[in-house]
């Protein structure tokens, strides 16, 4: 009987997890690939601005963009109509901020 230790089999139900949620091969040593509009605004509406920003943008956006709606979700700021979140929506689609 092989005995794994402690981090092996964190390890391993990290690479498990990784492949049911990305849809990757359950191999050790495999990589998650997100898929190509992990990170684009208009593919994430549901999520909160802040954590957007955290995941997909350089952290020098966080010096323009607008702090109300920092916890609001991106679908809020796309469609609100305030000159803030028209400010926010552009930082958040501007390729001068993408990682």
């Amino acid at each position: 009987m092989t005995v794994i230790g402690k981090p092996a089999r964190c390890a391993a139900a990290l690479v498990l997890a990784c492949s049911v949620l990305f849809g990757a091969p359950a191999v050790a040593g495999a990589v998650p690939v997100l898929p190509a509009d992990a990170c684009v605004a208009g593919e994430n509406l549901g999520e909160i601005a802040n954590n957007f920003i955290s995941r997909c943008r350089k952290g020098s956006i966080r010096q323009v963009f607008p702090g109300e709606h920092l916890g609001d979700t991106l679908g809020f700021v796309r469609g609100c109509g305030l000159k803030s979140c028209n400010t926010a929506w552009k930082l958040l689609n501007d390729n001068r901020f993408k990682k």
